[in-house]
């Protein structure tokens, strides 16, 4: 509402006056009702102008509001749909685990299962076994004790039959003779057959080395660690010529007799070592050699 108010005019009933004052007044009247509602207009103008000034701040607010809202929006969507997706992954996780775990304590109930199967059978078997052996045993006691005695009279036998293979073995050394040999050393004893070869090599005083040497195979024949070579053999006057090879020396061994010994020294030996022929064909002779089982470097005068 206007500020001004429109106050009433009395006029009073003058003739002619009446008539100029009415006009005046009215005029006054009529300026004043105008510059009311000049005034009140202007009013409404500002009015109207600050009204929109205000929609035009609360359009503006209400845009930021709704922008604010969406992008509250929006973010809060993200973080849920986030967070549902992380609580979803944890979840099936978590299931995944769950029936793994199923699956091993299914597992393992099955295992022990068979286990326990399995140890099942072999202690029947285990005992089964030995109820077989326990009455096996029984029967066969008295095979044992019967075993046993064979066993005995086994060893008996055995016992006799070594004692008279000692027998033997001591008469067969008490019948071996000792000799001095071709370089004027007594010799160990000499043996002029197989078992009595058999006897020495039981006695176990020395090495032995049997040996065949041919006159028709070209080169020296290894006996032992010596080279032997066989120049000529008699049979009739049962006589043998070798050359022995040792520490790089030959050293010819000439008309020697059958079960003579034959002598000769090496660097690794302070005894001599002995060659024994037993046996002269054509070409051919066997024996044995005799090397000391004491190696040290020889003495020699």
């Amino acid at each position: 509402m206007s500020s001004f108010e429109t106050n009433p005019v009395v006029v009073e009933s003058h003739p002619r006056k009446e008539g100029i004052a009415g006009k005046v007044a009215l005029g006054v009247a009529l300026v004043a009702a105008l510059g009311g509602l000049a005034f009140q207009s202007y009013q409404s103008s500002n009015v109207r102008e600050e009204l929109a000034k205000t929609h035009q701040q609360m359009e503006k607010m209400r845009g930021e509001m709704e922008t604010s809202v969406t992008a509250v929006k929006q973010e809060n969507t993200a973080t849920m749909n986030e967070t549902i997706a992380k609580l979803n992954a944890e979840n099936a996780a978590a299931q995944k685990a769950a029936q793994r775990q199923i699956q091993i304590q299914a597992n393992a109930r099955a295992l022990t299962a068979k286990h326990l199967k399995d140890l099942t059978a072999r202690n029947e078997e285990m005992t089964s076994r030995l109820e077989d052996w326990r009455k096996a045993n029984e029967a066969n006691a008295t095979k044992v004790d019967e075993s046993l005695s064979t066993i005995k009279t086994d060893v008996g036998t055995v016992q006799t039959q070594v004692a008279s293979a000692k027998d033997e073995l001591d008469r067969t050394i008490a019948d071996l003779k000792r000799m001095t040999g071709d370089m004027g050393v007594m010799s160990g004893l000499i043996a002029t057959n197989a078992s009595e070869l058999d006897a020495l090599k039981k006695l176990g005083e020395r090495d032995y080395f049997e040996f065949t040497l041919d006159k028709k195979v070209k080169g020296p024949q290894k006996v032992g660690n010596i080279l032997l070579a066989l120049k000529k053999a008699d049979v009739k006057k049962s006589r043998f010529t070798v050359n022995v090879i040792a520490d790089d020396r030959t050293v010819e061994k000439k008309d020697k007799n059958v079960n003579e010994p034959v002598q000769f020294y090496t660097s690794q030996a302070r005894l001599p070592l002995e060659l024994v022929i037993n046996q002269i064909s054509k070409d051919k002779v066997s024996g044995y050699l005799a090397v000391p089982k004491v190696k040290e470097v020889a003495r020699r005068s």
